[in-house]
């Protein structure tokens, strides 16, 4: 099985690197095929809600999305992990989540009637991670992730929601947290 990893967050080597890298090493185990994607190191232009579809092509821009296109179609299980800002994805989430609007465009069918298309017609797992302080909610993260989940036809198998108030890379000393982190990768990769 391919997998692949994203980051949404701008920290290398912080609590949601942390966490995705834990998930593919689990993966790894069973002999999965892992990748990781550091968003904050590719160039994505934000959606300019165009309204055209770019078939054959998922979008009208040529940057980096096309990345994240292919391993959305190639991945048999997506790994996303996110820190919580203002209690949704991190900038570098969204910007993903918006330019895949063109995966299920509205479009004019044969029989003159309009409606949404699937262009993702693989379906496959996803694992989604989200990182935040002790004070924060995790509600509305998790209301746009499952609306994306939904929309790039992902079914969402396992969640880690992880509060701390330790810092910067504190995961690493949290052996329950981790462990299960491997053991999401292992069983998910099967």
């Amino acid at each position: 099985m391919k997998i692949c990893g994203i980051v949404g967050s701008p920290k290398k080597r912080g609590n949601t690197d942390l966490l995705v890298s834990r998930v593919l090493k689990g993966a790894e185990s069973q002999g999965a095929e892992t990748q990781k994607l550091y968003l904050n190191d590719m160039h994505i232009q934000p959606c300019q809600s165009c309204g055209k579809d770019p078939y054959p092509e998922y979008c009208l821009f040529d940057d980096d999305m096309k990345i994240i296109y292919e391993a959305l179609e190639s991945s048999g299980l997506i790994v996303l992990g996110s820190p919580v800002y203002f209690d949704t994805v991190s900038a570098q989430t969204k910007l993903v989540i918006d330019r895949c609007n063109c995966l299920m465009p509205y479009v004019k069918r044969a029989d003159g009637t309009f409606g949404f298309e699937r262009r993702m017609k693989k379906r496959k797992k996803g694992v989604f991670i989200a990182v935040a302080g002790k004070e924060q909610e995790f509600d509305t993260i998790l209301t746009t992730v499952k609306g994306f989940f939904q929309w790039a036809n992902i079914e969402l198998v396992e969640t880690i929601l992880y509060a701390h108030e330790g810092g910067f890379g504190c995961v690493k000393n949290d052996e329950e947290v981790m462990d299960r982190a491997f053991n999401i990768g292992v069983h998910t990769a099967k």
